[in-house]
């Protein structure tokens, strides 16, 4: 038997145990990317969130209300108003992949 047969009978399923080993990282690797995406836009959201907040608050109109419009329905969230100034301190749930983790946000915004 020539030395490239011998070779190719012994790397037989190789290809398959490689496969076997690299797919569990690939979607390891892509529920970190959807997590990262999540917690990315939470970030975004929050922030304009609170700042739609008070700029509400300072024009004596519902904080709460204008951070509910401003977030997803998807995203649970806690508003808190504060002073001096028109403050308001929004707090987001972000949907955590692996379940009993929890990722928690928080922004605030002043306005005169």
């Amino acid at each position: 038997m020539p030395m490239r047969t011998r070779q190719l009978h012994r790397d037989r399923g190789t290809t398959a145990l490689e496969m076997t080993a690299l797919v569990p990282l690939a979607v390891l690797v892509l529920f970190v990317f959807i997590q990262g995406a999540f917690a990315l836009y939470g970030v975004t959201a929050t922030q304009t969130a609170a700042r739609q907040g008070a700029r509400a608050y300072s024009l004596d109109q519902n904080a709460s209300a204008a951070v509910d419009s401003a977030l997803p329905s998807w995203m649970r969230h806690r508003v808190e108003t504060y002073g001096p100034g028109h403050g308001v301190r929004v707090q987001a749930d972000i949907p955590v992949i692996i379940p009993g983790m929890s990722f928690t946000i928080e922004r605030k915004a002043v306005m005169p």
